[in-house]
């Protein structure tokens, strides 16, 4: 991406500050500021993950498949829009994506207001690639692999994406269970 990058600097509501010119002064700082994670589903139960490029945030480790920080004058939707092309050039259209939870800013997020979503990948569709040099590799497994991946080498994950992960599995496996009370 050519050109300046402006970054909003928030209050402990989530309500605009000021902006700083580069991401980099936000985390040394400890200032808050917004994120957002993608999980891409794919057709047939799969799920895709990013090994992050190692001059990156959280260099070397998984994490979600798109992942970045939001722009001043940009909405969280804009920016996993933005942040899909860029990584995995993939155009995606904001009403197709599901809004599954919002987490303050925590040491794990690093002083992130995070928002995570999901989208359903059709691969006949759509063709994933690395788009930039942010993205190491890309994965795509089953959710079964990717919990018993977690659960034995954690610490290959970016810690961001271990907290935004067990939330959804919390979220996935109550949504299992309203759909089998609904089928009784």
């Amino acid at each position: 991406m050519a050109g300046i990058e402006f970054f909003a600097v928030v209050d402990g509501d989530d309500n605009f500050m000021y902006a700083v010119k580069g991401k980099e002064l936000l985390h040394p700082e400890g200032k808050l500021h917004r994120s957002i994670h993608l999980f891409i589903e794919v057709f047939g139960g799969k799920i895709i993950i990013q090994k992050k490029a190692p001059h990156t945030e959280n260099g070397g480790k998984w994490s979600s498949a798109v992942s970045g920080h939001v722009r001043t004058g940009e909405s969280y939707q804009d920016a996993v829009v933005r942040e899909a092309k860029e990584e995995l050039g993939i155009d995606i259209d904001k009403t197709d994506l599901i809004d599954i939870a919002k987490v303050s800013p925590s040491e794990e997020t690093g002083n992130e207001f995070v928002t995570l979503y999901t989208y359903l990948l059709d691969p006949e569709k759509e063709d994933v690639r690395i788009a930039c040099g942010e993205v190491d590799e890309l994965v795509t497994c089953s959710l079964k692999d990717l919990i018993a991946d977690v659960k034995k080498n954690g610490q290959n994950y970016s810690p961001a994406f271990m907290l935004l992960f067990n939330m959804f599995l919390t979220l996935y496996k109550e949504d299992m269970e309203e759909t089998d009370n609904d089928s009784q």
